[in-house]
């Protein structure tokens, strides 16, 4: 096989299941038939984002002093893979908001249990508003990423909502904490 005159290569990336092991086995002798190259390292895909491009010389540095890092602009050989590549994004998002979803959950289970148990505190609310400001941190970081479903985002708006109006309740019924003598 010739090399590359446009200086430009193919990244395949593909996922096959174990078994049959046949199939796994003949696809990667198709490929380093045709030349590829199956690289030691860790693959994963980013958007291709001013903010990602300076994150990612901020830390090839570190990168080269302890290994090796290869960055490569790509773009979809078809529009199907392109659809393929959003829609894992997409998934890997729906995901995030899943587990987000949960965590609001939690914490809206964490003051109905303080309520009925009439521990409300300001130290009780403290805990608490840190607990919700993490939560805001992650949603924001997550919608930051991009690739959300609307579906997935509105889910997650409406517990956030909720947390935020269930902490206010909580906090304006917080007595302080009588100390015993």
């Amino acid at each position: 096989m010739s090399e590359s005159p446009s200086g430009k290569w193919l990244i395949v990336a593909y996922d096959l299941p174990n078994e049959p092991s046949k199939l796994r086995v003949k696809v990667w002798r198709n490929f380093k038939k045709n030349g590829a190259l199956y690289p030691s390292v860790s693959l994963c895909i980013l958007p291709d984002t001013q903010q990602v491009r300076k994150w990612i010389n901020q830390v090839r540095p570190d990168l080269y002093k302890n290994g090796s890092v290869l960055v490569l602009s790509a773009n979809p050989l078809e529009k199907m893979d392109g659809e393929q590549l959003i829609k894992m994004f997409q998934e890997d998002r729906k995901k995030q908001y899943e587990e987000l979803y949960e965590e609001c959950r939690e914490f809206l289970d964490e003051i109905k249990e303080n309520l009925g148990k009439k521990k409300i505190t300001y130290e009780e609310t403290d805990e608490l508003e840190q607990a919700l400001e993490g939560l805001e941190k992650w949603y924001n970081d997550i919608r930051q990423k991009g690739y959300g479903r609307p579906e997935d985002m509105a889910k997650v708006d409406s517990v956030m909502k909720e947390c935020r109006k269930q902490l206010a309740n909580f906090s304006e019924k917080a007595q302080p904490e009588k100390i015993n003598d």
